[in-house]
């Protein structure tokens, strides 16, 4: 009786052992970090909400955000021309742009439309991570009445973010 306890707690130890030991793979390969931002941001005239970026090993999108004129419910314009940087490594990248020329457009609601393809490198080839980014901004430039207007708007900033 005492062998047969004694073989079960020794199987019970020997299933633990191997369950510990194969749980640490020296085989670890590195971690690929894959981010997912839903940003927004305002200025004096817009307002930017749910504009997304997806920063991944092989991709970099960014876009499918709303943009609304602020205390406007029309306002018909023949230009506008947005602009999405990305500074990357103290570098300001153009990660989207879009323009609209055209008579008596109406701008007060919009979509941003969306771009995607392959990743950012660094200076070594390597894909860029939200690390290498500092800064999103968006520049928005459209034509009021007799001049052309323009706002920046902050829709990304690393210190800020995290904190």
């Amino acid at each position: 009786m005492f062998l047969k306890k004694g073989m079960n707690l020794f199987s019970v130890g020997l299933v633990l052992v191997t369950l510990l030991l194969s749980g640490c793979d020296s085989n670890d390969k590195p971690m690929k970090n894959n981010y997912y931002l839903s940003l927004s941001g305002e200025s004096e005239h817009w307002e930017v909400d749910f504009y997304d970026i997806e920063i991944k090993p092989d991709t970099f999108k960014a876009g499918n955000g709303s943009l609304t004129m602020k205390n406007k419910t029309e306002n018909s314009t023949d230009f506008f021309n947005l602009e999405v940087y990305a500074v990357i490594d103290n570098e300001d990248k153009l990660v989207q742009a879009k323009s609209v020329k055209g008579s008596e457009l109406d701008i007060t609601q919009m979509t941003t439309g969306a771009t995607g393809g392959g990743t950012f490198l660094d200076d070594n080839g390597v894909p860029i991570s939200l690390e290498n980014v500092s800064d999103i901004y968006m520049n928005i430039e459209w034509q009021d009445k007799s001049k052309t207007m323009e706002e920046k708007i902050d829709l990304y900033n690393q210190e800020g973010f995290f904190n």
